[in-house]
């Protein structure tokens, strides 16, 4: 996996109940999409420009 996405997702192993993952991103990154979906985790994506992306994860 490449480091962003591992990052990311150790991250949300230590997220608290009812706390959300801000994540500021270069793109959509998609391979961690269907990741997120496994373990369960919603996501809100905001494209600001063409490489500035930002990307709320929070449990649903």
């Amino acid at each position: 996996m490449p480091q962003p996405m591992m990052t990311i997702l150790e991250e949300l192993e230590k997220l608290s109940a009812n706390k959300a993952l801000l994540v500021y991103h270069k793109r959509i990154p998609v391979f961690l999409l269907p990741e997120l979906k496994e373990r369960e985790f919603d996501y809100r994506i905001k494209e600001i420009a063409p490489d500035q992306v930002r990307l709320l994860i929070f449990k649903d």
